[in-house]
């Protein structure tokens, strides 16, 4: 009793998500009936200009070439060629070929859906009784009256179960729309960060029942120009519904589980450029034997410059002489503070501005705009659960207003406030939340008074690409992305103070910062010194650009500065 009414509590927040608006992780407002709505309505709409799409270019061609009895060997062949390339590649194959939008996701769906529609009504058609047609051809009919009137009526069973097929996986499939560029009912799955796991569960219950209603629209659809003599038994009817459902939802299941394996690795801001391995002749960070009866477990987030400050304090820590043990890409912040205060890890750096949202639910218009005293109430509040807040680092990897090298000089742009008269003529690109945020759109409009001719959501890894295709005229980046520096984008001032500080802490249980003794805030304060907007931007483009490893852009890091000697 106790596992199912742990089932049924979590499948009601599931629902609540879908009823009820609330408050978001990162801030903004989600959930409720009209948010979902909206999104439910960009998911049919996507799937309906897919589905029209792939109706209007296989149905013909496969009931000709049935009808002609010809090219056989093209309709196996795109139909085997269909059920070798997974959704997915092909989705992300068109966005980096074609970009992001609407009109590219829709092609690529468009393709996934036709192999099943040209096979059926190939078959559909190839496989009717010749005597049949002959008979027809008899009383005089011609070609184009044979299949019209007697062909198609006969093969529509078949015709229709592979527009129903291809309907269910184009569903199915639209929930990573998200990723590049169109927001549907994935982007609560892809995104648990921002609508929690409940809006991943009611998305998913949404994503669902689009499903099993498509699947019964087309099935009465099927059964209202079927010639009554061909209709199935209901029996069988009910056989063939009910194995149809069970794919919808076995795929459906099979999309969330691919989401929630994938869904933040590329979150992050990254950074890039060399930088020189040369030894200082003595490390600021000296090893100290009595530390190495302590031991230390470093974890971190799951994206690029999580994982290359988790890399910088570990060796740091070993340079010092304790006991390194390495947890890294542990999920996000919610799981990264579940692992620290559980033990499975002793520290882990973590962002001013994203505890205070996340964790002690400040609302994103509280938030403290200056640096200090977001870290100092962020300290203040995990000291009061036994946790020691670090002093934080120079950078903030904070959302920023961005724009090309060309467009800033055409349109003499330096500050935020320059693109007032002039953004109802941009496009603006922000991560799917953005619309909701005080910190982003919401902010533009409110803080700013800024009113852009349309705003597109798109996915976080995707917004330098359309500054650079084109695409965007304005996009909403983090301070500390790599592609800054090496595509020459221009950051416009927060010239009102708009965005909150989201300098770097590194979190520790104060029991085991006390155990570890003085080293390890003097070599926290030595590592965090040097970590600036330019230099984080720097070891993450090394990563995400450069395709160094986390470890080997942290020890070039270290050695730079002089931190540890080379060899350490």
């Amino acid at each position: 009793m106790t596992v199912l009414a742990s089932v049924l509590d979590t499948f009601g927040d599931g629902l609540d998500f879908i009823v009820n608006e609330r408050t978001g992780r990162g801030g903004g407002e989600v959930g409720g009936l009209s948010a979902n709505g909206d999104l439910l309505w960009e998911h049919l709409k996507l799937c309906l200009v897919a589905m029209a799409i792939a109706c209007a270019v296989a149905l013909p061609l496969g009931l000709w070439l049935g009808h002609t009895r010809r090219a056989a060997f093209l309709a196996i062949s795109v139909s085997n060629i269909g059920r070798a390339v997974p959704a997915i590649a092909l989705l992300f194959v068109f966005f980096a070929f074609l970009g992001a939008g609407f009109a590219n996701v829709a092609l690529a769906l468009t393709l996934l859906a036709i192999p099943p529609i040209l096979t059926n009504a190939y078959v559909g058609v190839r496989e009717v009784d010749p005597d049949a047609v002959d008979a027809a051809r008899g009383v005089g009919m011609t070609g184009p009256q044979v299949l019209r009137r007697v062909e198609l009526p006969l093969a529509m069973p078949l015709v229709f179960g592979g527009i129903r097929t291809s309907a269910v996986n184009v569903v199915a499939t639209a929930t990573i729309a998200p990723l590049a560029g169109v927001v549907t009912l994935g982007d609560p799955i892809i995104n648990p960060s921002i609508y929690g796991e409940e809006g991943r569960l009611g998305a998913a219950i949404l994503v669902a029942l689009l499903a099993v209603a498509t699947e019964v629209v087309l099935a009465g659809a099927q059964r209202a120009v079927t010639p009554r003599g061909l209709a199935a038994s209901p029996r069988r009817r009910l056989m063939t519904r009910t194995r149809t459902i069970l794919a919808a939802l076995a795929a459906l299941a099979l999309m969330l589980g691919v989401v929630a394996c994938g869904d933040d690795d590329d979150d992050g801001s990254a950074g890039g450029g060399g930088s020189s391995t040369q030894a200082a002749p003595t490390a600021a960070i000296t090893k100290n034997a009595e530390n190495a009866s302590t031991t230390l477990t470093v974890g971190s987030k799951n994206f690029t410059e999580q994982k290359v400050l988790g890399e910088i304090y570990a060796q740091a820590f070993a340079a010092a002489g304790y006991k390194v043990r390495k947890e890294l890409n542990l999920g996000d912040e919610q799981t990264a503070l579940k692992a620290l205060k559980g033990g499975q890890i002793d520290g882990y750096p973590e962002y001013t501005g994203t505890a205070l949202l996340s964790f002690f639910e400040v609302p994103t218009k509280d938030l403290p705009k200056d640096a200090t005293a977001a870290y100092d109430e962020a300290k203040s509040r995990f000291a009061e659960d036994g946790i020691t807040a670090f002093p934080p680092t120079p950078f903030t990897s904070s959302n920023e207003v961005a724009v090309t090298q060309e467009t800033a000089d055409k349109l003499g742009l330096k500050k935020i406030s320059d693109l007032d008269g002039k953004s109802q003529d941009l496009v603006l690109y922000g991560s799917p939340e953005c619309r909701g945020r005080d910190d982003c759109l919401r902010g533009l409009q409110n803080v700013y008074g800024l009113k852009f001719k349309r705003f597109v959501p798109v996915d976080i890894a995707q917004r330098h690409e359309v500054l650079t295709n084109g695409d965007a005229d304005v996009s909403i980046v983090f301070t500390t992305d790599p592609q800054i520096s090496r595509n020459r984008e221009v950051l416009l001032e927060d010239d009102k103070g708009m965005f909150p500080p989201y300098n770097s802490t590194f979190l520790m249980k104060t029991e085991t910062a006390d155990k570890a003794g003085p080293d390890l805030q003097k070599t926290i304060e030595a590592v965090n010194k040097n970590l600036t907007a330019r230099v984080m931007q720097e070891l993450n483009a090394r990563v995400d650009l450069d395709k160094e490893t986390p470890a080997e852009a942290a020890s070039d890091y270290l050695q730079q500065f002089d931190l540890v000697s080379a060899g350490s």
